[in-house]
């Protein structure tokens, strides 16, 4: 699994409209993955796999739990995602140095949750794909 290290000085010169436009773009990558999810839960709930695979079961069941999971982070991520955009926007009325710094930590600190899910959930997507692609009649 790769980790990601992102300098929390590294969006001290950044601006709110950048902030904001980051903070858009996860929320429309956690939706379009929100959306992924789905259709893998529901490809695996279809009967349309050889019945004959050993563990086949098992490893759909395994799966459909790993997506229940991820939904439940990723439901959360996004409701913070929002939350900071709403926070950012109210940033523009606060000049105060302690003020930046607070926006600045909390962003810093969802983006690495961001990124780290959207891996995660990336590295989920390539295992349940490899799976099914030979096991569909």
């Amino acid at each position: 699994m790769n980790t990601y290290e992102i300098h929390k000085y590294a969006y001290s010169d950044k601006n709110t409209e950048e902030l904001q436009f980051n903070l858009a773009f996860y929320k429309s990558r956690l939706e379009l993955l929100m959306q992924d999810l789905e259709f893998f839960k529901h490809l695996l709930s279809s009967h349309i796999f050889d019945s004959k695979t050993p563990n086949l079961f098992e490893t759909i069941e395994k799966f459909k739990t790993q997506i229940d999971q991820h939904t439940k982070v990723m439901l959360t991520l996004t409701t913070e995602v929002e939350k900071q955009f709403k926070e950012v926007q109210l940033k523009v009325e606060c000049d105060e140095l302690s003020c930046d710094n607070y926006f600045l930590k909390q962003y810093h600190d969802t983006e690495l949750e961001v990124v780290k899910f959207l891996s995660q959930a990336g590295q989920l997507k390539s295992e349940m794909m490899e799976y099914t692609k030979g096991l569909i009649l």
